[in-house]
């Protein structure tokens, strides 16, 4: 049985969520942004299987972000799991990620909700 290699994409302004991510998917590729200038020319030229993104940015909102990636054909496909240290109210959200995790998360459930994701993409 072959490992399927994941690409991972990562927008949040800290870079220590990077580093994080990075380590916990070290067998897959990551790769990221600090700042969401020209996040959709970024997501396409990388081609990910998933985008973690984070709510909080300093130039930028997460759930706008979000948004424009979903109403985008080309982006519309591409699971996002939103990252926000916020209490997370999902019918407040403004708007519709695949799914949310709380920061700060745990390791083992982050990796679950990242392979939740992407074997449902992958079956539907």
């Amino acid at each position: 049985m072959s490992i399927q290699v994941k690409k991972i994409f990562i927008v949040d302004d800290d870079e220590s969520i990077h580093d994080i991510v990075n380590l916990i998917f070290e067998q897959d590729l990551v790769q990221g942004v600090v700042k969401a200038d020209n996040l959709e020319q970024s997501v396409l030229a990388f081609s990910p299987d998933i985008i973690l993104m984070d709510i909080r940015m300093g130039d930028a909102d997460g759930r706008e972000l979000c948004n424009r990636l979903k109403e985008n054909p080309k982006t519309a496909h591409i699971p996002v799991l939103l990252l926000s240290a916020l209490n997370i109210d999902l019918n407040n959200l403004g708007c519709i990620p695949d799914d949310v995790i709380e920061k700060p998360f745990d390791i083992a459930h982050l990796i679950e909700k990242v392979n939740h994701l992407l074997a449902r993409r992958n079956v539907g």
